[in-house]
């Protein structure tokens, strides 16, 4: 139960991790795009996430992507790092090396693959909660991890002393607004999928969000769609949702995410490299639909 632990709150983003041509991580760019989002307006930065490939990365690159986000954000932006996995005791360890670094918090999905039910994920976050210390932010991806963190669950969840959040990043709204009447005087409750629901959960009293295609694509446009619910910019708001929405679902179309966010930023002047396998680059043909998408939104460079 958060009870005062955090106060974290407003627009984060789950960021991307750029690959070199050899498949090395690029050290500089990424820390060029975690600037670029903090100037945008970005309120925190969730590193190693499904957006960062998480998936693809050693437990030491992780470590090296917590370090360099820390670096850049300062000690004003909370750097949350995304430490799940399917063992209990690799994600203890690195979470507590993640605490180490100076991050914020970490961000624990269910054990996948193994079909854990909900008293040995109870005791997976209660493991975790009891041994690092440190603020976790759960993360509820049920068609990733064939679990999910629903407000029934939630109840007992939240009494683990670490637990202070949790990304609601199901596919269904109806789902945020229960977790929100039922622990969100409890837990902040933030909603994934901001570029389909970022508003609405916000009106309905989620604390903030967690984008990523909409925000490393539009940048301040999409990042500061919190500020203007925030500042009672409804229309304004409503307009920028419609947008980001307009985006996703076109996007969502051409190749595998994230392989088609970096080709988008790619074409924006923000190279962010390939995907690494078992995931591949778009080919040139979703290259250029990927274009037409962006010129469709207004969202490329005017040609001089």
């Amino acid at each position: 139960m958060n009870h005062g632990k955090v106060q974290w709150k407003g627009s984060y983003v789950a960021v991307v991790t750029p690959f070199t041509a050899s498949g090395e991580i690029d050290e500089r760019r990424f820390e060029a795009n975690v600037a670029w989002l903090i100037d945008g307006g970005a309120d925190g930065i969730v590193v190693s996430g499904c957006t960062g490939e998480s998936w693809a990365l050693s437990a030491d690159e992780r470590l090296r992507l917590f370090e360099l986000a820390v670096k850049v954000a300062g000690p004003d932006i909370p750097v949350i790092a995304g430490t799940g996995g399917v063992r209990t005791e690799d994600v203890i360890a690195l979470s507590e090396r993640a605490k180490a670094a100076g991050t914020a918090g970490i961000m624990v999905l269910p054990p996948y693959y193994c079909m854990a039910g909900r008293q040995e994920i109870i005791a997976h976050y209660r493991a975790i909660s009891d041994a690092v210390r440190h603020p976790i932010l759960l993360y509820n991806i049920p068609r990733r991890t064939g679990f999910n963190l629903t407000p029934e669950v939630l109840e007992e969840l939240v009494q683990v002393e670490w637990v202070v959040a949790i990304k609601e990043s199901s596919a269904d709204f109806i789902q945020v607004e229960a977790t929100i009447a039922s622990v969100g005087d409890q837990i902040e409750v933030f909603t994934g999928h901001s570029a389909e629901r970022g508003v609405p959960a916000l009106l309905m009293g989620a604390k903030g969000f967690v984008s990523s295609m909409e925000s490393q694509i539009m940048g301040a446009e999409a990042i500061q769609m919190y500020d203007m619910v925030r500042a009672g910019e409804l229309d304004r708001a409503r307009q920028v949702q419609l947008k980001t929405l307009a985006l996703d679902e076109r996007m969502r179309r051409i190749g595998t995410f994230p392989a088609n966010l970096k080709a988008a930023m790619a074409l924006l002047g923000r190279p962010a490299g390939g995907p690494r396998p078992p995931l591949l680059p778009l080919a040139s043909g979703d290259v250029e639909r990927v274009q037409v998408v962006l010129e469709g939104l207004e969202l490329m460079p005017a040609r001089v």
